[in-house]
């Protein structure tokens, strides 16, 4: 089978109709919320930064796990400019100091090693995919203990510094998000696992937060984590048939 060039037009023709829905539905719900209920959405946001960075990531987080569940290279990019510096915009300002400290000693820096990465794996009937892996079970319980004991120690420090909240909450999404950030530079499918775990903390830290925008982002990111887990799991099953085929 001839190998398909990664073309801006294939990329674009690569998303469905459900990919379409699903990003149009963000957006708009976005759009309308923002507009006719800013009291209630917006929360404690104040000012055309923090609104602007809250929106911004609303709209741009559910397109980059999208991304992530095509198996794309780009979602690297989209997170670096419209995710992680809009974050960081906010965790300064609600004092949650270990996720931006996460945001600029840790994904900023990741986001360029996993494009780079990514861009030498493609797969090789489609350039616009990125060929994916599983771990071993002794690699996966080995990750699930670094985690535990990064959050608890993370959060013992946290505790020392004034003006910090939700501690450990904080400290474990801190840990288990950089877990995802390892394993998705690695193009291990259970990055998706991680990331199901942040995305449900998160949740928790923006609805104690008043932060109701974000739900959106949650929301939507939890169906498509599912989408991804679905996806990923198809796909690193077809290849070790045909590994086992070439064996």
């Amino acid at each position: 089978m001839t190998k398909q060039k990664p073309t801006f037009k294939s990329f674009l023709k690569s998303f469905t109709p459900y990919q379409i829905i699903y990003l149009a539905a963000v957006v708009l719900l976005t759009a309308v919320l923002a507009i006719f209920f800013p009291d209630v959405v917006l929360g404690e946001y104040q000012g055309i930064l923090l609104v602007a960075s809250a929106i911004i990531s609303t709209i741009s987080n559910p397109l980059c796990e999208l991304l992530i569940s095509k198996q794309s290279k780009w979602n690297f990019v989209v997170d670096f400019f419209l995710i992680e510096i809009p974050e960081l915009i906010i965790c300064l300002h609600f004092g949650w100091y270990a996720v931006a400290a996460t945001v600029v000693c840790f994904w900023m820096p990741i986001d360029v090693i996993s494009y780079l990465r990514w861009n030498k794996h493609p797969d090789e009937e489609d350039a616009n995919l990125t060929q994916v892996k599983r771990l071993k079970p002794w690699q996966t319980l080995l990750i699930v203990v670094a985690i535990f004991i990064f959050g608890f120690v993370v959060g013992q420090l946290l505790q020392l510094i004034p003006g910090a909240s939700d501690t450990y909450l904080d400290a474990f999404a801190s840990a288990v998000g950089m877990a995802n950030g390892i394993l998705l530079l690695l193009r291990y499918s259970e990055q998706w696992l991680a990331w199901l775990i942040t995305t449900v903390l998160y949740l928790f830290m923006d609805i104690s937060s008043g932060m109701y925008i974000l739900l959106i982002t949650e929301i939507a990111m939890l169906i498509n984590t599912i989408y991804g887990i679905v996806k990923w799991y198809l796909y690193t099953k077809k290849q070790a048939a045909k590994a086992n085929k070439t064996e």
